[in-house]
């Protein structure tokens, strides 16, 4: 099946014309006084532990910084997970099983990216399901689609889209989970999305009673193009809907990738933010699993 997003047929010419966005985004031309910066302290703001699986959404605001396209947080020692050795040593022998949208589908393209013995393992289609090995390391990496709402223009078997609270009693002891999704939900009721969390709450309580060990990581909806849909689109719907997340995963065990202070940060405004925005979550992330300071 397939699906998409219609204009919406009872809106006036008014609220069209309202809701227009002529003025979204663009630059407020002022004159400004000199800004005088001053030099921190030496070690301030700097923490001092590792990052440390933990009650995640409960982490200070903002969670971290860019500096030189390095993300650093605000709560723990983020390591330097970047190169191929570094992220091939964390993964090995391991399960990384990604769950949700297109925007955790970039985890995987990055990591094949990154690491060139990863390679896709037939059948797969990289609109709902895909899975790629690194036989040599061990290492796979499995990305599929949410279960329904999913608007996409492409064909997609519904019976391999599952939902994620299915997906998460199906973890095997010592698999990596990640979980992000957000983005297709925007156009439907909060209450759906909400179901649709507590679902997923129920099921990560299920897998950390028979698999304490196992590493869960919610990552939060990153902005998108300010030329998204006002109605049915925009980050107004992203923005309630990663309160949402953060009040029904708050007392989960779980490592927090606040994807919207990332983006949000590097100014991409996209709905698949660059390389660099990606890399960084996957990174902050890995930190959690190895501490590879």
């Amino acid at each position: 099946m397939r699906s998409g997003n219609g204009p919406i047929p009872n809106m006036t010419k008014d609220e069209y014309h309202l809701l227009s966005q002529k003025n979204t985004g663009i630059a407020m031309r002022n004159s400004f006084a000199s800004v005088k910066v001053v030099n921190c302290p030496a070690g301030a703001h700097r923490p001092t532990e590792k990052c440390m699986v933990g009650f995640g959404m409960k982490s200070p605001l903002p969670t971290g910084y860019f500096f030189k396209n390095r993300w650093s947080s605000s709560s723990c020692q983020t390591g330097s997970l970047f190169s191929a050795d570094a992220i091939s040593r964390c993964l090995k022998d391991k399960k990384l099983k990604l769950m949700g949208d297109s925007t955790v589908r970039q985890w995987q393209e990055t990591l094949m990216n990154t690491l060139k013995g990863l390679k896709y393992v037939k059948p797969y289609d990289t609109h709902y399901f895909a899975v790629a090995v690194d036989p040599e390391k061990n290492i796979t990496v499995q990305w599929k689609m949410h279960g329904h709402p999913s608007v996409t223009g492409y064909q997609v078997v519904k019976e391999l889209c599952g939902y994620i609270s299915e997906e998460v009693d199906r973890v095997a002891v010592g698999d990596v989970v990640v979980i992000g999704v957000g983005q297709h939900f925007r156009p439907f009721p909060l209450e759906i999305f909400i179901q649709r969390l507590i679902n997923m709450w129920k099921a990560i309580l299920r897998l950390q009673e028979r698999s304490p060990q196992t590493l869960v990581v919610i990552k939060l909806e990153n902005t998108r193009e300010f030329s998204s849909t006002m109605t049915h689109l925009s980050d107004w719907f992203g923005y309630v809907q990663n309160l949402a997340q953060r009040k029904v995963f708050r007392d989960l065990k779980v490592v927090l990738v606040d994807a919207w202070d990332i983006t949000t940060a590097a100014n991409t405004f996209a709905i698949h933010p660059n390389t660099i925005v990606v890399s960084n979550e996957i990174s902050l992330a890995l930190s959690h699993l190895c501490h590879d300071a």
